[in-house]
């Protein structure tokens, strides 16, 4: 199959259709846009952004009909859910002032969209001088919960260029703010078996020279419940663009498959679907991950209630917050796959366990994830990468060492040992284990 791209979600605002069923939304309005809102100290200019705490986003949040009732009760449920950035996605001018006074009002963080203006499409180019930037920057700076702009969802290489100087003319003009963009992943246009991927994420890193590093990879894109990531090309991906991501000194973001995405199927997306890719990205040492999509996933078509998992995913999103912002300043340093062949470790650009200075041996079908501070301090960031299958067993040390646990729920640490070789570990499918060994 080729890549499922966000066209999809395109189609959807524009012809209210959604993974090809048919949605019950208000019809776009067409009264005259109401002002945006005003606020008496717009966000200052001459800051440089930059990432302050770890980012949980959503790609597709909010419908194209602008009705602010509506936009209302979902960002009050998004932001309960424990979303802190909320992408503001193909959505028209008529709908987007409304989004963005709305999320204003929420006090919800905003990245803004727009495709007819300032925000490029994969090959499709917005119609933009510097001067139209500078007009876009000039209103849009009166919301002080405008993170950023959404400069280019997924460009092409043909399209590199243009997005570089849109980019830079956002931050030229207003460096306060994160000017955004996301790479395609390797089933899409580039590919691994011509060595066209690895050529497109370097091009795009060196001509972009984007804030942060961000991709999206959906494993289950095609609904298959004989999908597996005990092996999985998702980790090539990750692996690369990681390394790329460290090279450049970046932080690195990534967008995770939350719902289904084949019409007419029923989506096989489950909790443990969902966080074995939260957990594993932490263990990758992202600062940032992206719903793709909360619609449907937190909240529900049509109706915009609470899904059947809403609950489960909150609590899910405080635990990944919490490691997320536990893990924030920590350098991501080894990573290890347990149990894979040396060609799959190769494959996946991952470090040799054997050579580890620190851990000695470790049960399979484990992502572990070494993170470093300034002192001796090490921190594992242990992922089941099994999402049916709880993994029990023991991590042995190469020395005894002090052994502390972060309990990822109620955001605290608790000492195992002050001194031992072992780390006796009980993980439910998908989950994870932090711990902190000094």
């Amino acid at each position: 199959m080729r890549a499922y791209n966000r066209m999809l979600i395109a189609l959807t605002a524009a012809a209210i259709t959604f993974a090809g069923c048919e949605k019950k939304e208000l019809p776009l309005r067409t009264e005259k846009p109401i002002a945006p809102h005003k606020t008496d100290t717009p966000k200052a200019r001459n800051a440089v952004w930059a990432q302050s705490e770890f980012v949980l986003s959503t790609f597709f949040a909010l419908p194209g009909s602008g009705d602010t009732a509506v936009y209302r009760k979902i960002l009050t449920q998004t932001k309960e859910a424990g979303i802190n950035l909320v992408e503001l996605t193909f959505l028209s001018r008529l709908a987007l002032i409304p989004a963005l006074d709305v999320a204003e009002a929420q006090g919800v963080k905003t990245l803004a969209q727009d495709l007819a203006s300032f925000s490029g499409f994969q090959t499709t180019v917005p119609s933009f001088t510097e001067d139209t930037v500078i007009n876009n920057v000039s209103w849009l700076n009166n919301y002080n919960m405008l993170e950023g702009y959404y400069v280019w969802d997924e460009p092409f290489t043909t399209t590199l260029t243009q997005a570089k100087t849109l980019r830079d003319y956002f931050k030229a003009h207003d460096p306060s703010r994160l000017a955004f963009s996301v790479m395609l992943p390797s089933y899409g246009p580039y590919i691994w078996s011509d060595s066209t991927f690895p050529r497109y994420v370097d091009s795009y890193v060196s001509t972009i020279d984007p804030e942060v590093v961000s991709f999206d990879y959906y494993p289950f894109r095609e609904n298959l419940t004989s999908t597996t990531l005990i092996t999985n090309d998702l980790w090539k991906d990750f692996g690369y663009i990681r390394k790329k991501a460290l090279q450049a000194s970046k932080p690195l973001w990534f967008y995770f498959q939350a719902v289904g995405m084949q019409p007419g199927q029923i989506s096989i997306m489950n909790l443990e679907r969902i966080r074995v890719q939260m957990y594993a990205a932490l263990s990758y040492g992202v600062k940032g991950l992206s719903y793709y999509t909360s619609h449907q996933a937190l909240i529900e078509d049509g109706t915009y209630d609470k899904t059947p998992m809403f609950n489960d995913l909150k609590a899910l999103n405080t635990a990944v917050k919490n490691v997320g912002n536990y893990l924030f300043g920590k350098q991501a340093e080894q990573l290890y796959h347990t149990g894979v062949s040396s060609t799959n470790r190769t494959r996946y650009y991952l470090d040799n366990l054997s050579s580890s200075a620190l851990i000695n041996t470790a049960p399979n079908d484990l992502i572990i994830g070494v993170f470093g501070d300034a002192g001796t301090t090490k921190y594992l960031m242990i992922t089941n990468k099994d999402f049916s299958t709880a993994k029990s067993g023991t991590i042995t040390l190469k020395s005894a060492k002090k052994v502390s646990e972060f309990n990822k729920s109620a955001n605290t640490t608790s000492v195992l040992s002050t001194s031992t070789t072992s780390i006796t570990i009980s993980i439910p499918p998908g989950e994870a284990a932090l711990y902190i060994i000094e």
